[in-house]
C-alpha cells in the first residue's frame, strides 16, 4: 500500500529527514506526529512527489489521494467542475468500453485493454451514485450551496472542507491527510471518523488533534526532530504516550 525506504532530505545544512523507513498496509491508519517544523508536511510532499528526496525510494498504491493544507482549484473552477474531476469522466469511460468492445471482433489481443476499461467504467459508475456526492458535500457544510458557485468565492475553511470531500469521493486506495480536521465542526468530525473507520485502504494522517488520533489510527509514526528518523508504535495516540517513556 505504502512503503517508504530510507528517505533523506536536507535543505542547505539543515537535515530534515535521515534514512526514514516505514510501511502502511491496507486497512492500517497511521498517525504521523512530531513537533511543528520537524518535517511532517515535507515527508508527505516527498511521498507524493511534490518534492524530491535526496535519497531513498517510495512505493505506493496507484490510487492515492493527498489532502494538503489549503485547497487550490484551477482558475475559474466551480463546485461542479471540481466534482466532475473527482468523480471521473463517466461518458468517456462508457465510450472507451464501446470502442474496445467493437475492436474485439477484429483484434482479440485488445481483451486486456477492454477489461481495464470495463473495470474503470464500473468504478466510475459506483462513484456517480446519484445520492453519494450530494450527501458527502452536505456532510461538509455544502447543503444548499449551488454547484455553479465559483471556488474562488468560498472562504478558506470552505475550500479546505471541499478539498477533503472531493478527495473522499475520488475513492483512493491510499489516503495522505495533512491536518484533515482543520475547519471541521463536531458533526463533520464525527462523520469523518466514521468514514475512516469503514475505510478499507491505508491512511497516513498528520494531525495535532490527539482525540481524533485516538479515535481513528491503529499506529503512530513519530518523527523525531533530533534524530530526523521515524519510529513506529502500535495503537492509538494514548497507547503511544503510555509506552513512549518506557521505550526511550
Amino acid at each position: 500500500m505504502l512503503t517508504v525506504n530510507r528517505f533523506s532530505k536536507t535543505y542547505a545544512d539543515n537535515v530534515i529527514l535521515k534514512d526514514v523507513s516505514f510501511i502502511v498496509n491496507a486497512g492500517e491508519r497511521a498517525g504521523l506526529v512530531g513537533p511543528n517544523g520537524c518535517g511532517k508536511t515535507t515527508l508527505l510532499r516527498l511521498v507524493t512527489g511534490q518534492e524530491a528526496a535526496d535519497s531513498g525510494s517510495v512505493q505506493m498504491a496507484a490510487s492515492a489521494g493527498y489532502l494538503a493544507q489549503g485547497f487550490a482549484a484551477p482558475p475559474g473552477a466551480t463546485l461542479q467542475s471540481c466534482l466532475n474531476v473527482a468523480l471521473g469522466d463517466l461518458a468517456q469511460a462508457e465510450a472507451d468500453v464501446e470502442r474496445l468492445a467493437a475492436a474485439l471482433a477484429h483484434s482479440p489481443e485488445a481483451m486486456q485493454e477492454y477489461d481495464a476499461a470495463l473495470a474503470r467504467l464500473q468504478t466510475l459508475s459506483a462513484r456517480a451514485d446519484a445520492g453519494r456526492a450530494p450527501a458527502t458535500l452536505a456532510h461538509f457544510g455544502f447543503d444548499g450551496v449551488p454547484l455553479t458557485t465559483p471556488v474562488a468565492a468560498l472562504s478558506g475553511g470552505q475550500k479546505t472542507r471541499l478539498g477533503l470531500a472531493l478527495l473522499l469521493l475520488s475513492d483512493p486506495q491510499l489516503l495522505l491527510l495533512d491536518e484533515p480536521t482543520n475547519h471541521l465542526d463536531l458533526d463533520m468530525l464525527i462523520w469523518l471518523e466514521g468514514w475512516l473507520a469503514a475505510f478499507r485502504g491505508g491512511a497516513l494522517i498528520v494531525s495535532h488533534d490527539r482525540a481524533f488520533l485516538d479515535r481513528t489510527v491503529s499506529s503512530i509514526l513519530e518523527l523525531d526532530p533530533a534524530s530526523h528518523t521515524v519510529r513506529q508504535y502500535p495503537g492509538n495516540y494514548s497507547d503511544y504516550i503510555e509506552v513512549k517513556p518506557v521505550l526511550c
